[in-house]
């Protein structure tokens, strides 16, 4: 064999190590040492007699984040979209 060969065949063997390593580490699952422990955040219900400050806080955009993205219903062509 030439030292070209060579230098191709060590090439070829270090990218199938990695991509197998690489297969190995992505495909198999970890053993986990014990039960996983989930976390969970329980949100009670919001009092309908709650005082002025707690509504306050619950209206203050520096505190409290509104995450519900709105619903573009122009250019549908239908004035009642939903049929009521």
């Amino acid at each position: 064999m030439k030292q070209k060969d060579i230098v191709m065949l060590v090439v070829a063997a270090a990218i199938l190590l990695g991509a197998g390593y690489l297969a190995y580490t992505q495909l198999l699952p970890k053993k986990s040492t014990g039960p996983k422990q989930v976390q969970v955040e329980k949100v009670g219900i919001i009092p309908t007699d709650m005082d002025q400050t707690g509504k306050g806080w619950l209206n203050d955009t520096a505190h409290v984040h509104d995450f519900d993205s709105p619903v573009d219903l122009t250019g549908l062509g239908n004035s009642v979209p939903f049929a009521q």
